[in-house]
């Protein structure tokens, strides 16, 4: 694969594609050589804007704060490829990763789960580009428009963080009948979280009482979240074009009817059509 080119914000390369500039390449490399996988590790594995902080605060109000009471819950649940390996190995079990990785680059090991989130990619794109532009851009340095993002990093193979949209999703969806992967959409998570949440505890093999999946339904509800300062990102304020901007900005499905022209739409409709729900069998909704 030929490295891309003419990428217009921050970052790094690793196999060819681009990754977050504050993860380096020996990073990775160490995750594939020298990591140590446990039998109850959990990773909760998304392609970026597709329910990530959500997931990660359900999890780690289900098992209970394995790591302790945490200030920011990247420290609860941590982005394994930011932290040191000497803090991920320190973490006590079960440990819980949040990671934006492709299947073939994820840890692998005995018994490992996975939850991987998918997102419909008119949303994804436009959660993208504000997360890029407004809410992070004192690291991205990204000052584009929306029509620019659209054509020069998330239509276009390879420009985005991971690789293409299409490809990450795909390479996970490849794992369907994995008894080890779970598979969400943030479609039916809106829809009826609670029905998820309770999909989430069988998977895990979870004992909750009624009292406790409530609780934990009732805080990963969007204004809850969005009110609380372990996951709403307000320690990254300084980051923010616009301090108005939030990082958990709407929590909605077909926002993109109102920033997405119709070309646009088009263009990927085509695309996830090819892509994903002809060659899998799924249908991607777009709007409820």
């Amino acid at each position: 694969m030929a490295d891309p080119v003419e990428i217009p914000y921050r970052h790094n390369l690793y196999k060819g594609l681009p990754v977050p500039d504050f993860i380096t390449p020996e990073r990775y490399k160490e995750l594939e050589t020298i990591h140590q996988s446990r039998v109850d590790d959990v990773f909760i594995a998304t392609y970026q804007k597709s329910g990530t902080t959500w997931l990660q605060h359900i999890l780690y109000e289900l098992y209970d704060h394995p790591q302790g009471e945490v200030e920011n819950i990247n420290d609860g649940v941590p982005w394994i490829e930011e932290y040191s390996q000497d803090k991920i190995d320190a973490l006590v079990s079960p440990r819980i990763f949040k990671t934006h990785d492709r299947w073939d680059w994820i840890p692998k090991g005995n018994k490992v789960k996975y939850i991987y989130c998918y997102r419909n990619p008119k949303d994804v794109c436009c959660s993208y580009y504000n997360h890029m532009k407004n809410v992070f851009v004192g690291h991205y340095k990204y000052s584009g428009s929306l029509s620019e993002f659209f054509s020069d990093i998330f239509i276009k193979p390879n420009t985005s963080e991971q690789g293409w949209y299409f490809d990450h999703v795909a390479g996970w969806l490849e794992q369907n009948g994995n008894p080890n992967i779970l598979f969400l959409t943030y479609e039916d998570m809106v829809e009826d979280l609670k029905r998820e949440v309770l999909k989430i505890i069988k998977f895990l093999g979870l004992q909750c009482t009624e009292e406790k999946i409530d609780c934990v339904v009732n805080s990963s509800l969007f204004d809850s979240m969005s009110k609380n300062p372990k996951v709403n990102y307000t320690w990254r304020d300084g980051d923010k074009k616009d301090p108005n901007s939030k990082f958990i900005r709407k929590g909605k499905v077909g926002s993109w009817q109102d920033e997405l022209t119709k070309e646009q739409s088009n263009q990927i409709d085509k695309l996830t059509r090819d892509l994903l729900e002809v060659p899998f069998g799924i249908k991607i909704r777009d709007t409820l």
